[in-house]
């Protein structure tokens, strides 16, 4: 096996850091009591409560945590390990000391902060880090990999921040560096379970400037009388968003613009750092918002002003999203069949980091996975006692009469028997069923799951051309909304 030339760096996304109270006290990581709380006392996350929570490490699993399902790195942290000789890896924790021999390095952050906050310590540790180096030695010593706002961050520091120079590469998976339309949708509509709204975490979400840096950067909230579509700062206040919204809004955008600014200024020169931005492709997800008098609908099928409107995404961010906005280069983007969560353990992470060890993969993905892949239409969470709609599609190849898909729920936390909520039963977790034919390459069902807890979603296709067999998956989260004092 290889080994490690460069200093890794992981930068989690929204939800993927472990925070504490400055005493100690737990507020956000994956036991079950505190994330309970957590969605029982949302104010807890709230900046007007905890303005300075401190990070101490990154989620250790894709885990259920209220209603949301947030990703874990654990996954990657294996497979580099698994993949290079002597990985030697340490946390960067504000107040402890650091490894200065680590291998990689994960950067836990307060993501309820801007992405220039976590940028400005980022860049502290880093330059740490290094300060023991010489000019020359430092000079492009650094990989970043960062999952979904992660590389919003990543990309604060080496633009705007002027990092670059100590990066030879950025790894971007499913970062939103175009905004997603899903952060539209919670800020004006709040946090929806099925149709139950929670009131009391969506107007905590709504006190985090990072969320509001999650707004799409484009014009995508289309207007019913045909006008021009509006990007989310533009709205007027007053309507479904009020003036602090828009305020909100209107800084978000202005962090963008300062990332693209710096980035047009690196191509070219010799510090700038190669980035490889990593995309799903193919799975049902928000694109678009129309402004109706009712209020904002945000919606899964893609608008017309949009490019690329077949490429969808990865279920949270749109794949045309996922690529930096000055990035042309074919050869420097990556699609992969990957939804959101699984992104962050992805194996072409380490092929990727092969590469700059000195090994040589040869093949260039581009834009279009190299072999067909199912795609899923799955919400993260729902409710208990709701069915689960699962929707599936066929990309890459042609089905033909053989291709048959079947899907099954598994339990994730050894739960299933518990809290039952009728139906099913534990042993219904394990059977799997068919899907019914909806088009020339679309099946969907439904499922049911036993009771509340996080469940694997498998899905398999059998008689598929070429290749004959496919599988994927994705977790969702089955809540009892009522616990957390939903409102209709």
């Amino acid at each position: 096996m290889a080994r490690l030339k460069h200093l890794v760096v992981v930068v989690p996304g929204i939800g993927g850091s472990v925070l504490q109270t400055p005493d100690r006290a737990k507020r956000w990581d994956e036991h079950r009591r505190r994330f309970v709380a957590a969605a029982t006392r949302p104010h807890r996350l709230g900046l007007d409560a905890h303005p300075d929570l401190v990070p101490v490490g990154l989620m250790s699993d894709i885990t259920l945590i209220g209603p949301f399902v947030v990703p874990g790195y654990d996954g990657l942290v294996r497979k580099i390990r698994n993949r290079f000789d002597h990985v030697q890896v340490d946390v960067a924790r504000p107040g402890h000391d650091r490894d200065d021999r680590a291998d990689v390095v994960l950067f836990p952050y307060d993501f309820r902060h801007s992405i220039r906050h976590a940028a400005e310590r980022l860049a502290a540790d880093v330059s740490a880090r290094l300060g023991g180096e010489h000019a020359g030695a430092r000079r492009r010593r650094v990989i970043v990999v960062a999952h979904s706002m992660g590389g919003l961050v990543a990309r604060y520091w080496l633009g705007p921040l002027g990092g670059a120079a100590d990066c030879a590469a950025l790894i971007t998976l499913g970062t939103p560096h175009r905004g997603a339309p899903k952060a539209l949708g919670v800020l004006t509509n709040g946090v929806k379970v099925g149709p139950k709204r929670l009131a009391g975490l969506s107007e905590v979400l709504r006190q985090w400037p990072s969320a509001y840096e999650l707004l799409p950067r484009y014009p995508a909230v289309g207007r019913p009388d045909g006008a021009a579509p509006l990007r989310p700062h533009e709205l007027a206040a007053g309507g479904p968003v009020d003036a602090a919204f828009v305020a909100r809004a209107k800084a978000a955008f202005g962090v963008h613009q300062d990332i693209e600014a710096a980035w047009n200024e690196l191509p070219g020169r010799p510090d700038s750092p190669e980035v490889t931005a990593l995309f799903g492709r193919g799975h049902a997800t928000l694109q678009q918002a129309m402004l109706l008098p009712s209020g904002l609908s945000v919606a899964k099928g893609a608008p017309d002003w949009l490019p690329n409107r077949d490429w969808l995404g990865d279920g949270t961010v749109p794949a045309i999203s996922a690529i930096p906005i000055e990035q042309q280069d074919m050869r420097a983007r990556r699609a992969v069949t990957e939804r959101h969560m699984a992104l962050a353990s992805s194996s072409a992470v380490v092929d990727v980091l092969g590469e700059y060890a000195g090994e040589s993969l040869g093949a260039v993905r581009g834009d279009v996975p190299e072999h067909p892949w199912l795609g899923l239409d799955l919400e993260d969470t729902a409710p208990v006692g709701t069915p689960i709609p699962v929707g599936v599609t066929l990309h890459g190849v042609r089905a033909d009469e053989r291709t048959q898909v079947r899907v099954r729920l598994r339990a994730r936390d050894g739960r299933d028997g518990e809290e039952r909520a009728g139906g099913g039963g534990a042993g219904a977790g394990a059977s799997w069923l068919p899907c019914v034919r909806s088009g020339e390459d679309r099946w969907h069902t439904e499922l049911l799951p036993p009771g509340r807890g996080s469940y694997t979603v498998e899905v398999a296709a059998t008689g598929v051309p070429a290749v004959d067999r496919l599988r994927a998956g994705d977790v969702v989260g089955v809540v009892d909304v009522e616990q957390w004092g939903a409102d209709r």
